[in-house]
């Protein structure tokens, strides 16, 4: 009987360029390029400090994992989430149901009642009888 083999490292992206996979190439050129770009428009100073914001987030991009969800999926899963309306409506089901209530102990009796001689407890049941008799 032939055995199949499982795949491994399906997780895994291909490495494209190098070590590095075509998104991280993308996201380092990309970022590599903007600088690049910034040192012919900014002065010298101005041009490092915005060159290191772009480099960090750059290298972020491409190398960071949150939840084993890449950041860039992060960032855009966060940016649908806050622009979306989050307006939630609550919708009655058509169904009643009823709830069955389960039977409470009976109460002890308040000390200030009086209790009753067998005489009264007898007269009590000779009417009660009656009621059910009439029912």
């Amino acid at each position: 009987m032939p055995t199949a083999q499982v795949p491994q490292f399906i997780n895994m992206e291909s490495k494209i360029v190098g070590p590095l996979s075509l998104r991280q190439f993308l996201f380092l050129a990309a970022g590599g390029a903007i600088i690049f770009g910034l040192n012919f428009i900014l002065s010298t100073g101005l041009w490092l400090i915005v060159s290191l914001f772009v480099a960090a987030l750059s290298i972020a991009l491409a190398f960071v994992k949150i939840n084993e969800q890449p950041l860039h999926k992060v960032l855009l899963n966060a940016i649908k989430f806050y622009a979306s309306p989050k307006l939630y409506t609550w919708q009655r089901s058509q169904q009643k149901k009823e709830l069955i209530e389960p039977p409470k102990p009976p109460s002890p009796a308040p000390k200030s009642q009086k209790r009753l001689t067998v005489e009264e407890l007898e007269k009590l049941a000779q009417e009660l009888e009656e009621q059910n008799k009439r029912q």
